[in-house]
């Protein structure tokens, strides 16, 4: 049987609120958040009230009904990515 072409990860546009299908908030939903960027295959995001980003798969990344965007003034760079 033939294999049926993948469809690619959606891809936001940074401080595109996103919701994120691998995190859950305490009602079992997804979380929804700001994205970041996206670096060696993982997509950054953070919550929409700022603190610590975290990463979750590219497929896990899913756009709103309503699309809805943030101002993000400098891009953050992952800590992993190196200081400058």
């Amino acid at each position: 049987m033939p294999s049926r072409p993948r469809t690619p990860a959606y891809t936001p546009s940074v401080g595109e609120i996103v919701r994120d299908l691998g995190h859950r908030d305490t009602s079992g939903q997804p979380v929804e958040a700001v994205y970041m960027d996206t670096l060696g295959g993982l997509v950054y995001l953070r919550h929409e009230t700022g603190g610590c980003e975290w990463t979750t798969k590219p497929q896990h990344v899913q756009r709103l009904d309503e699309p809805r965007h943030i101002t993000v003034q400098t891009p953050s760079r992952p800590r992993s990515a190196g200081a400058a």
